[in-house]
């Protein structure tokens, strides 16, 4: 069994299920009613029960949505969490249309690395899969994000047979004249839903295959000496690098090292179980007591996490999920 330290080392911190656009694999028809808002909890009872995560072992902490740059309260709670010396790494993952305004605030604040989810590079075809024309918004943020110094820039790309396919080399292109780290992520759904009068399973683009069209068009190579566990390449002439991540394929839940919490305060070891423990009782008792209840709640949630990526009712096809095994 893996140590304690390395069960609850990083906690996916799903701010807001909202977002800022509504994209067709996502939401296949958009909704004419609201949805009954859940009652999110205030970002001082959220570190009621951050606090002790990290006090048993967690040091990593990644901001994920929906679109968290959305939520007003975002800045104290960051401010809070680079206070703590344990904390060791802070990410957040957005869809980079409100990023320009927020890049320099987050860089003085001390986040490092910024991931940014873009479907597609062609203004067009970004409007179609995202009902949003923010292309121009998405690159004025990323230029901005490496002119502030934000040490690690990821554009994350999901690649969807009929959608983007074709934009696999406008991708990977991005890294011979910028920094970045892009991440192509295989679209893999659970099962046969319709998007569009189209299976599912027609969107999906296999993984070897983009890595297959970016070496014919180009060799890459391995990038050594950097010490990470997944490998990265670079073309001969790039300053970014490249990855590969299948989200069922390669995932072992066996050696994963992450717990997720909800802005609702559940906790849960993955974004693809509905094994929970709700921590909302714990702020009813007197702050500084809810230590002992949010270490057992860790506790039931180490012991249910799955051996095994668990099959799912409903599509694999919302962002927290893409997201999920990103690192």
């Amino acid at each position: 069994m893996a140590s304690k330290r390395k069960i609850q080392d990083t906690l996916k911190l799903l701010v807001t299920d909202g977002c800022n656009l509504s994209c067709t694999y996502c939401v296949p028809e958009l909704q004419t009613k609201k949805s009954a808002k859940r009652r999110s909890l205030k970002h001082t009872e959220l570190l009621r029960l951050v606090r002790p995560l990290i006090e048993q072992g967690v040091t990593n902490i990644d901001f994920r949505g929906g679109e968290p740059l959305t939520k007003k309260w975002l800045y104290p709670f960051l401010e809070e969490l680079i206070r703590m010396p344990q904390i060791k790494r802070i990410s957040l993952l957005t869809n980079g249309v409100i990023l320009k305004d927020h890049a320099a605030d987050l860089q003085q604040l001390g986040v490092k690395e910024i991931g940014i989810h873009v479907d597609s590079l062609n203004f067009e075809r970004y409007m179609k899969i995202t009902r949003g024309d923010h292309l121009y918004r998405v690159y004025a943020g990323l230029q901005e994000a490496e002119r502030v110094g934000i040490a690690k820039i990821r554009v994350y790309a999901v690649i969807l047979r009929g959608l983007n396919h074709k934009e696999i080399i406008d991708f990977a292109l991005l890294t011979k004249e910028n920094a970045y780290e892009v991440v192509f992520l295989e679209y893999t759904p659970y099962d046969a839903d319709q998007v569009g009068g189209k299976s599912r399973l027609d969107l999906h683009y296999p993984l070897a295959k983009i890595r297959e069209e970016i070496d014919n068009f180009q060799k890459l190579l391995p990038v050594e000496g950097e010490g990470n566990k997944e490998e990265r390449y670079r073309f001969e002439d790039g300053k970014g690098v490249i990855r590969f991540v299948s989200p069922v394929k390669g995932h072992k839940c066996v050696r994963c090292a992450r717990i997720v919490m909800t802005t609702e305060g559940m906790l849960s070891p993955c974004f693809l179980t509905d094994k929970t423990v709700d921590m909302r009782p714990l702020l009813a008792l007197k702050e500084g007591q809810e230590t002992p209840g949010v270490m057992e709640a860790l506790r039931k949630v180490v012991r249910s996490r799955p051996r095994k990526i668990p099959k799912l009712d409903k599509p694999f096809r919302h962002c927290t999920q893409f997201s999920f095994l990103d690192e």
